[in-house]
């Protein structure tokens, strides 16, 4: 831990990450019953190539060693190595791939992924409309990625202090907050921001340089009234269980939890200028080997068992609506459930800035450099 100019910045990640969720899961004798899924051939076993976050593989160990599937993995830190690693020569030897939904546009604009045979993944009946119709997944009318896990990024705050409950994000600016402030460290900070600043653009991630510069501005405020730039959404956590953090900018819906696992209660809101959502899938590549069993494979992360573990054990937002149905009630009290719909026009689902100059938007090597001047400040 540094501090400078009254600022702590934590560097440790010791807590749980949005994705840790399967970590000790199958001790927990979560997930046996995916073993009764239907619909396995009685053949020789197959492998299949994924590239994606460690943890959602894990999800479908039961249901491989049940069926006979091996996995052969590449685990990623972030969704533009999955563009990398398809881009130079994945196409043809891979099978899936878990982008973050905001991927999807550019990997099919690419030609790198092949949309789904809807009738070979029947549990996408069960997945929630604002989900499973979302424009950067369903594209031209096909359907290129199956939902998995969703989530939010709320504005956290201690009832205790802040006795009205907020409704602007520019809340974090006011003088009464000063040093009280906390946000975690991430580039995705500047979409909020681009949501909060730019109203009025459709798309906030598809901004000019001088909008972009504009929502940096305003982090670079939100900074000079912070006390704490975390490493992570549980330092973050800890801090307001302590009492050092009242108010956020960002957030995830399970501080809440967190805070209340050390005896602190804290709230979320969604502030009037809106947020961002996002939405992790599960993808087949174009000319995947093994097509039938990546769909298979699909279908199965979207059972209810599999669902189940990753609401009840992971604490994520789940699509399956039998399984939504069927959480533990502390679990379903995390995310807006009963109001998917509402949730789904607070908090955008946006796909990435552009990767390549189009002579109009700030591209992502534009993000980073103004990221860095946020950093820097």
């Amino acid at each position: 831990m540094e501090r400078k100019n009254g600022l702590i910045r934590l560097r440790s990640f010791g807590h749980v990450s949005r994705r840790g969720f399967l970590q000790g899961a199958a001790g927990l004798g979560a997930m046996t019953a995916v073993a009764s899924l239907p619909g396995r051939r009685a053949d020789a076993a197959t492998s299949v190539r994924f590239v994606g976050f460690q943890e959602y593989d894990t999800a479908l160990g039961d249901y491989m060693k049940a069926h006979d599937i091996t996995m052969d993995s590449t685990y990623i830190g972030g969704s533009t190595e999955i563009l990398a690693k398809l881009s130079a020569g994945g196409v043809g030897s891979i099978d899936l791939v878990t982008p973050y939904m905001g991927y999807v546009p550019l990997l099919v604009a690419s030609g790198l992924l092949q949309p789904i045979d809807e009738s070979k993944v029947p549990n996408l009946d069960r997945v929630h409309p604002v989900f499973k119709n979302n424009p950067n997944i369903r594209i031209d009318g096909k359907l290129y990625a199956a939902p998995f896990v969703w989530g939010g990024v709320p504005m956290m705050y201690d009832p205790a202090v802040v006795k009205t409950k907020p409704e602007s994000w520019y809340d974090v600016l006011k003088p009464e907050y000063k040093g009280k402030v906390g946000m975690t460290e991430s580039l995705n900070n500047i979409l909020l921001a681009s949501v909060i600043v730019n109203q009025g653009v459709e798309i906030p991630s598809m901004i000019t340089r001088e909008q972009l510069a504009k929502a940096v501005d305003f982090l670079i405020q939100v900074k000079a009234n912070a006390r704490l730039v975390a490493a992570s959404y549980g330092e973050l956590a800890d801090a307001m269980a302590r009492g050092e953090v009242v108010i956020t900018f960002n957030g995830w819906e399970v501080m809440k939890k967190m805070a209340a696992d050390k005896g602190k209660v804290i709230e979320y809101t969604y502030p009037k200028e809106g947020t961002f959502g996002w939405l992790d899938n599960y993808c087949i590549v174009k000319d995947a080997p093994n097509v039938a069993v990546a769909h298979e494979l699909a279908n199965a992360a979207l059972s209810v068992p599999v669902q189940l573990t990753a609401g009840n054990v992971g604490l994520l937002g789940i699509v399956n609506l039998d399984a939504i149905a069927r959480l533990e009630p502390a679990k379903r009290a995390i995310y807006r459930y009963d109001d998917i719909e509402g949730f789904g026009k607070t908090a955008g689902f946006y796909r990435i800035e552009p990767l390549e100059p189009d002579g109009q938007h700030a591209t992502f090597d534009d993000w980073n450099k103004e990221y860095v001047r946020f950093k820097n400040s």
